[in-house]
């Protein structure tokens, strides 16, 4: 048998990586020149620098992505943080951090408030809560890239049960050390070409032919792959890719995420420990320095997504320029707008999310399928390692 896995993203890495441990012979084709999708760095011309597509958090009870480092050697490329959440309200300009202990009582409330059955959305749980504003509301965001009074309180109460409903260490956060590429991508690459898998990037699928419940033939720029009898297709690909093969997938709406990132002419002082600082009443949700780069994230992005970037950059600077305290203006400025960034998490859609099994040798992975999970980096390798148990 011959798995055929196309889409080079986290999903797709992380279920190459599992079938070639189990022993099958695994082709990974990828579209575009570099494997990573939506998880990736690139040295990026008007910074001058190495950027992420999105600054993505880890928390302690990651257990897919620090499973997945380890399988490939990458385990050392995260620092931890401190488990502390430090949050700036640049309506008032006052500071407080957010730790297990000053939040006991609000996570210990958010456990019987939660539905365990019906789906509804967030806010309707927790939105009395006293820290519902300057905590439960921008964490939700973060989450589930959807606003709270829209996103599926039974996804975000699956999270709430492996991270702060668990433990401090569960809830740690951990931040790449170099970048996205570094510690996710090129080390899977190459962990995949030594254990033998086929790796062909820069060769984009064209069709997908299929026979009743049975996909038959792949055409890529490269060659026309007729599929054998016991070969097997794993459709790793972005939702709205997914669907361009296979026009029975449900409509499932989308939510942007816009990411601006400032070089300066100096590094500036971190905020803090952490190197990071929520933000709220601004137009951006979370500030990270790296070195002279800062970068903010504009979750649920829906209101700024259709902005000239230099209208964009301008109201992200004014958060910076208090937060950080700085008069003197950013040397390049870079604005980067993912409009598919994740699925729009409210419970209808959150229904409608197909299942990975789609035929007799057709399966789907990716962080938009039923994972249970919102759309993040361990969404995506939880997928792809459920792809990978049903090829067995």
């Amino acid at each position: 048998m011959t798995v055929h896995i196309v889409g080079a993203g986290l999903a797709g890495l992380s279920c190459a990586l599992a079938a070639v441990d189990d022993g099958h012979q695994v082709v990974l084709h990828e579209g575009a020149r570099q494997a990573g999708g939506r998880s990736r760095s690139w040295p990026e011309p008007t910074l001058g620098r190495i950027v992420d597509n999105g600054t993505h958090m880890v928390v302690g009870a990651n257990y897919a992505v620090f499973d997945y480092l380890k399988r490939i050697g990458s385990e050392n490329s995260m620092i931890p943080g401190p488990t502390a959440f430090p949050m700036l309200d640049l309506r008032t300009n006052r500071i407080w951090t957010a730790t297990p202990l000053r939040l006991l009582g609000s996570v210990l409330a958010s456990m019987w408030r939660m539905p365990r059955d019906t789906d509804s959305p967030i806010s309707d749980a927790l939105g009395r809560s006293k820290n519902y504003r300057r905590f439960w509301d921008p964490l939700a965001l973060a989450v589930m890239n959807t606003p709270a009074d829209k996103a599926s309180a039974l996804v975000f109460r699956r999270v709430l049960q492996r991270t702060l409903w668990k433990s401090q260490k569960a809830s740690q956060p951990w931040l790449v050390k170099e970048g996205l590429s570094e510690s996710f991508i090129q080390p899977a690459i190459a962990a995949l070409e030594k254990a033998g898998a086929v790796v062909r990037l820069n060769d984009p699928l064209r069709s997908l032919e299929r026979d009743g419940d049975r996909a038959t033939k792949l055409a890529f720029d490269s060659e026309t792959i007729e599929l054998g009898p016991d070969d097997k297709v794993v459709l790793a690909t972005p939702w709205v890719v997914a669907r361009g093969f296979l026009p029975e997938l449900p409509d499932l709406p989308a939510s942007p995420i816009v990411n601006v990132h400032f070089r300066m002419a100096e590094p500036p002082p971190p905020p803090n420990k952490a190197g990071f600082l929520g933000l709220l009443g601004g137009t951006g949700e979370w500030l990270f320095v790296r070195g002279d780069v800062v970068s903010v994230t504009i979750s649920g992005a829906a209101k700024v997504i259709d902005l000239p970037g230099e209208d964009i950059a301008a109201l992200v600077w004014q958060d910076v320029a208090r937060a950080l305290q700085i008069e003197t203006p950013p040397t390049a400025t870079r604005v980067i707008k993912e409009k598919r960034a994740t699925l729009y998490h409210t419970p209808e859609i959150e229904a409608r999310r197909p299942a990975p099994r789609f035929g007799e040798n057709l399966i789907l992975a990716g962080d938009w399928t039923a994972t249970g999970l919102p759309c993040t980096l361990e969404g995506a390798l939880t997928s792809g390692n459920v792809a990978a148990s049903l090829l067995r």
